[in-house]
């Protein structure tokens, strides 16, 4: 009897984002920070990296992400990362991308080499009163994900629908033997 055990293990759809926030947590860290007067730098500035530091080397190989700076690209200032919710069932895999307030035709969806990827553009509203003051607290920005479909995945199945501010992308399942090619998918509304 033979016994698979990659049945067992999940597939990883966030390979590609992963690996992308690996390859950022070793860049150099650039900061440009001012001295204080007689061009010491400021105690509380040095205090400020030191705990950084220890924080950073406490976490790092656990897979929290560090500290000291933002990962790139998808938690740069600017950069959404809407939520994505993965179905699987005996014969479909359903992926719904949460992203309210964004358009239609601000969204893009690739497949290239077995990794899709959902990207667009929120951008923000402007308004204008006169007298009064008012506030307005609105998140704007590019935002991208990128999936890494698993190897029963029927590409030539991928279908797309917006609707409520929810993308939702179908896809069968099929044998993991049929030839894979990069192709633009489509948004039904």
């Amino acid at each position: 009897m033979s016994f698979d055990l990659k049945k067992l293990a999940p597939w990883n759809w966030f390979k590609n984002e992963q690996e992308e926030q690996q390859a950022a947590a070793s860049l150099p860290v650039q900061r440009n920070d001012q001295p204080v007067a007689g061009g010491a730098v400021s105690p509380i500035l040095q205090l400020h990296r030191e705990i950084d530091r220890l924080f950073d080397d406490a976490f790092r190989g656990f897979g929290f992400p560090t500290l000291a700076m933002p990962r790139w690209p998808a938690e740069w200032p600017g950069m959404l990362k809407p939520a994505v919710d993965i179905q699987e069932t005996d014969t479909q895999y359903r992926i719904a991308v949460e992203v309210p307030g964004v358009e239609e035709k601000d969204i893009q969806i690739t497949l290239d080499n077995d990794v899709l990827v959902v990207r667009g553009e929120k951008r923000q509203e402007q308004e204008k009163k006169e007298g009064g003051f008012h506030r307005i607290e609105r998140s704007y920005g590019s935002f991208q994900r990128a999936l890494n479909l698993p190897g029963d995945a029927n590409q030539d199945s991928i279908k797309a629908n917006f609707k409520n501010g929810v993308l939702t992308i179908t896809m069968d399942k099929r044998e993991a033997s049929a030839p894979k090619q990069g192709r633009s998918i489509p948004i039904n509304s």
